[in-house]
């Protein structure tokens, strides 16, 4: 403001004119741009000219700019995916200088590994990368419930009467041929039965193009060839199927679909399918039912060990000495010293018959131990149980005239091993293979390397679901006599001494397995309506 006032009238109207002239040339330019900046509308109203027109190639170009500018319109995708093919068909090749070089042999791919065409064991960094770049085809979601239809006219009126009762817009293939006037009535039909009706009674087939869209074709090898997608899913393998249990499942699957490629991955333990949309779906629904988790199965545990001892010891144990004592030379009376002295002449000797005893006892003793678990495993697969120690065994060593080596060693597992591996039969029986071990130091040793004692039960038992079993079969029992006395009179029961000791070690096992989950006979499995070899059905 102050500026302006210190200028004149004309100087200022100079300044102020040139500003108004610059600011409208740049909204001219705007609006031009603006202008030449074609909306997704106006870009689909030109492809249906040029489709008319007969030029296929700008059509699908400009249904293609219209489908990138507005993505959420289905109609736009739906009209370039049903001039695709033609347009690939009518565009010129590029030359040969431009298209793609072929790779030298120094730089050629290795072999790949052999293995049954399109079954592989590995998925690359890169083809898993595309796969999580890729979005999930279209699904239908048409109005729920089911309906009456009476429906008359051509191909193309049946499929729009039937697409406008359930809400679906339909899309046409451009060389589409509508064919005779029909009749058909269809009575309490859900979308999925109706399409497949019209299907056929038309000879078509129908491709979900969104979520309310459809894209119908003639079902013909080549139109399958050019319209129907390519499709690849990840499915995530259980962690009770082993690899080479997915492998084999894999291979059945494959084969029985006859897949394109079909990759089981170990390491990352998923399976990934690619191949047209008709069989990936079925083939999907076929693995994930084949390889099904193993059924559960808790196996509860009592282990007992009893030991028994019992000594018994009675009769009469005479003296075993018999010592002699001087007494003397003086006159001593009685019936002892005639005695002694007959023997002795005139040295009086004493004889001593002590230390004679006469004894009963008996002594009884039993230990108990008792050892709960519960172990979990699945049907056909083992599970272990190690309750003990590692006891470290020398297993080499040596040592020579200034020369010493490190000796080395085995750890052994001492204590109770236990390996049990079930299978079930249905909801309510269920076998039990059995592997028991009790390992204990014996307390020798040979060359300074000690005994192991072991004791060792195998079985197998069919048992019910929930019912308790009783397993004996590690006993071991030791018994001992001992007779003393006198020469001749040992053989009297009464006059000697009998010592008894007797001892035993039993162990019992209980078990009782419960299912966990239910039994492969108790899935309901689910029926595939894949339809004949040549005309697959597409899912809905």
């Amino acid at each position: 403001m102050e500026v302006l006032s210190t200028l004149a009238p004309g100087q200022t109207s100079t300044l102020i004119v040139p500003l108004c002239r610059s600011v409208l040339v740049c909204l001219a330019l705007a609006l031009g741009a603006w202008a030449a900046t074609p909306s997704a509308a106006r870009l689909y109203r030109d492809g249906r000219k040029a489709e008319r027109a007969g030029d296929v190639v700008r059509a699908y170009l400009l249904y293609s700019q219209a489908a990138a500018l507005d993505p959420h319109h289905p109609q736009y995708w739906a009209r370039a995916q049903a001039l695709r093919t033609r347009a690939a068909l009518q565009a010129k090749p590029l030359p040969a200088s431009l298209g793609t070089p072929e790779p030298s042999p120094a730089t050629a791919a290795p072999a790949a590994e052999k293995f049954p065409p399109g079954f592989s064991t590995s998925v690359s960094d890169q083809e898993l990368a595309e796969l999580t770049r890729l979005q999930p085809p279209p699904e239908l979601s048409p109005v729920p419930g089911r309906k009456t239809l009476d429906l008359r006219g051509d191909a193309r009126a049946l499929f729009e009467q039937a697409a406008r009762a359930f809400g679906l817009g339909i899309v046409f293939d451009t060389d589409y041929e509508a064919g005779r006037a029909v009749h058909l009535r269809l009575e309490d039909v859900d979308y999925r039965a109706a399409l497949h009706a019209l299907e056929a009674a038309t000879g078509s087939v129908v491709f979900p193009a969104g979520q309310r869209l459809i894209l119908v074709v003639k079902d013909t090898p080549q139109k399958r060839t050019e319209r129907e997608p390519t499709i690849a899913v990840t499915i995530p393998v259980p962690e009770t199927v082993t690899p080479q249990e997915a492998q084999e499942v894999g291979r059945a699957v494959q084969q029985a679909m006859e897949l394109q490629r079909l990759v089981v991955d170990a390491d990352r333990r998923i399976v990934v399918i690619k191949d047209r949309i008709s069989k990936v779906r079925p083939a999907q629904a076929l693995f994930e039912q084949l390889a099904r988790s193993r059924t559960q199965v808790a196996v509860e545990m009592d282990f007992v060990e009893v030991d028994r001892s019992s000594l018994l010891s009675y009769g009469f144990l005479g003296p075993g000495q018999f010592p002699i004592f001087y007494l003397g030379r003086g006159d001593i009376s009685g019936s002892l010293q005639t005695l002694a002295r007959f023997f002795a002449g005139h040295v009086t000797l004493g004889l001593g018959i002590a230390s004679s005893q006469l004894f009963a006892t008996m002594t009884d003793s039993s230990s108990k131990t008792l050892l709960h678990a519960i172990m979990r495993s699945g049907d056909g697969q083992p599970a272990t149980l190690h309750v003990g120690d590692k006891y470290p065994v020398l297993a080499a060593g040596f040592l020579g005239s200034g020369v010493g080596l490190a000796p080395s060693f085995n750890f052994e597992d001492l204590g109770l091993l236990l390996k049990i591996t079930p299978h079930v039969h249905d909801a309510e029986e269920m076998s039990l293979d059995v592997e028991a071990e009790f390992k204990v130091l014996s307390g020798q040793s040979l060359n300074g390397v000690p005994i192991i004692a072991s004791r060792k039960l195998t079985s197998k038992v069919r048992l019910r679901n929930g019912e308790w079993a009783v397993i004996a079969g590690m006993f071991s029992a030791t018994e001992a006599r001992e007779i003393t006395g006198l020469p001749g009179l040992v053989r009297l029961p009464f006059l000697r001494k009998n010592d008894r000791t007797r001892s035993s070690s039993e162990v019992l096992l209980l078990i009782k397995p419960t299912l966990e989950s239910l039994a492969p006979t108790q899935y309901l499995t689910r029926p595939l309506w894949i339809g004949s070899e040549a005309r697959l059905k597409v899912p809905l």
